[in-house]
């Protein structure tokens, strides 16, 4: 019955009128016959061996939604699915790697077999050749109305399934359907962790590094519920079951967040919160996650900050910006847990981040090494005009390293203002207010600390020049002394300018936009009136023009 059922997958590979014996007559696009794929598959086996891994990668791109519109299409549907296919073809050819196999299955379908041992890397290829494919359909297949979708799917396939048979290629897609079926089956297609129903959120305090009276909020799920999620994930095998997971997690911990910060806002008005959220959730917008986090109410998003985390390595920039723009139509500010010195982090995604945050919970506290990491770390935030977060400050070795290299804002057991020994996780569980005894003015002045940032509920405004000209313009953030701008406008550093009816100086041009300083220091719970209010008079600008000289 196996083998019987194996010659006919086999059949998928072969088109019609053929048979298992001429099957190596079959060309794909790149050339190469059944044959010459065969020894293609054995030579990245044999790579693979050398590199002490004992299995390949394989996946398959799927067109859906052809045989719906085929009654609808009538005559047209026969070209319009060739040329739905050709496209297919056609971005699979350009996107997969020169050492990459694929070949047609089925009538809609294609398989994939990556010379790549990097799963993360091999997902992310078929994600961006399956939204090049739904791209090119929507606009060169217009009689498709949007009805077509790509389905992707990427696993890992024991080479020893695969080595010593005559159609390597076969044998990897019978195994991946094996795979595919077990985990349709399995509990965890349905990504249901009990413990989740009765979660709660705690709220780890975040210290300022300076002001040690002045805490934040980093929302963690219980210990508990942690601890049953970590085990319930770690049976997921298939990277896409295991991003739907983590997005149930992230909705979990965002409902929560949201929860305490609006019982919390009735007493201390201030209470800010850093909702951590997974790279992939953002980056595929997960539907049960964006739904519930575009509805947050206009008047938190100021209070509310998306601590972007787990950025593979193999996303790149492109993709990274668009998380970071998700990430920002739910709230006016995003933390980015990256390194300065990623060469994704350039002055354009700089412009869109709020702060950068490290995670020290992996980090030896005994590597002395590390505090020279750190400190390059909260030195390179500082010179970018970014805020600097550390978490997971478990020893008093890792807080004494973060304390010291500069951080902005500091959490972990270590590190607590009010009790003398370290308390765990678990206990924390009061919502801090965001100016909880803070020190005075005089004290944060001689500190020489920067005033901090925030973005404004409001963030659009008018730019006016010494010459009267004036220019929209958004401010995405903003403090007592400065603020990042927006706009068009052709700006040179140390020119002068008013935004609202703020006079201010150019301290720095970027792509889109560029930073001002104020000419004075503004009271805080004033700036975002000053914003909005039209320049009245001339008397500003006529200095202005004073000193442009």
């Amino acid at each position: 019955m196996r083998d019987s059922i194996f010659e006919r997958i086999k059949q998928l590979f072969v088109s019609d009128g053929d048979s298992s014996d001429n099957a190596a007559n079959y060309q794909n696009s790149r050339g190469q016959t059944a044959a010459e794929q065969a020894d293609s598959v054995r030579r990245i086996i044999g790579q693979l061996d050398e590199q002490g891994s004992p299995s390949l990668l394989g996946g398959c791109v799927q067109l859906l939604g052809l045989d719906q519109i085929k009654r609808r299409l009538g005559s047209r549907w026969t070209t319009v699915a060739e040329q739905a296919l050709l496209i297919a073809e056609e971005v699979l050819s350009e996107r997969l790697g020169f050492g990459d196999i694929y070949r047609p299955i089925g009538e809609y379908a294609f398989q994939i077999c990556f010379e790549t041992n990097d799963e993360a890397e091999a997902e992310l290829q078929v994600q961006r050749i399956a939204a090049a494919i739904d791209e090119r359909i929507g606009s060169e297949l217009v009689e498709t109305e949007r009805a077509l979708s790509v389905d992707t799917f990427v696993a890992r396939v024991p080479s020893e399934r695969i080595r010593d048979a005559k159609d390597p290629m076969s044998a990897l897609y019978a195994s991946l359907t094996a795979i595919r079926d077990a985990v349709n089956t399995s509990a965890i297609k349905r990504h249901s962790i009990p413990a989740l129903r009765y979660a709660g959120a705690l709220f780890q305090p975040l210290y300022s590094n300076r002001d040690f009276g002045r805490t934040k909020n980093r929302c963690v799920l219980d210990t508990l519920a942690g601890a049953a999620a970590a085990k319930h994930l770690e049976e997921i095998e298939h990277l896409d079951d295991l991003i739907e997971a983590l997005a149930n997690l992230d909705s979990v911990l965002f409902a929560k967040s949201i929860e305490g910060l609006h019982h919390a806002l009735g007493d201390v008005k201030r209470a800010t919160i850093v909702i951590p959220v997974h790279f992939q959730t953002l980056a595929s917008r997960q539907p049960d996650f964006m739904d519930l986090a575009l509805t947050l109410p206009l008047a938190y998003r100021k209070f509310v900050l998306i601590d972007l985390i787990g950025v593979p390595t193999a996303a790149t920039k492109g993709e990274l910006l668009r998380a970071v723009q998700t990430g920002r139509s739910i709230a006016d500010r995003v933390i980015l847990q990256l390194s300065p010195w990623d060469h994704r982090m350039d002055q354009q995604m700089r412009t869109m981040i709020w702060g950068i945050s490290v995670s020290l919970s992996e980090l030896d506290s005994d590597d002395r090494g590390i505090a020279q990491d750190l400190a390059r770390f909260a030195v390179s935030a500082a010179e970018f005009g970014l805020n600097s977060f550390a978490y997971g400050a478990n020893t008093i070795g890792k807080a004494a390293f973060v304390v010291n290299s500069g951080f902005d804002f500091i959490c972990g057991t270590a590190v607590h203002s009010t009790v003398p020994t370290p308390r765990p996780h678990s206990r924390f569980t009061p919502l801090f207010g965001d100016h909880a005894a803070r020190a005075g003015d005089a004290e944060r002045q001689t500190s020489g600390r920067r005033h901090p940032r925030f973005a404004p509920l409001n963030p659009n405004s008018t730019l006016t020049f010494p010459n009267g000209q004036q220019h929209a313009c958004r401010i995405p953030n903003v403090s007592a002394s400065g603020a990042a701008v927006l706009s068009s406008a052709a700006v040179e550093v140390g020119s002068y300018l008013v935004i609202g009816s703020i006079g201010a100086q150019v301290a720095r041009v970027a792509k889109g936009g560029f930073a001002v300083r104020f000419l004075e220091v503004q009271q805080p719970s004033v700036i975002e009136i000053a914003l909005q209010t039209p320049l009245a008079g001339d008397q500003l600008l006529a200095n202005l023009r004073v000193l442009s000289g």
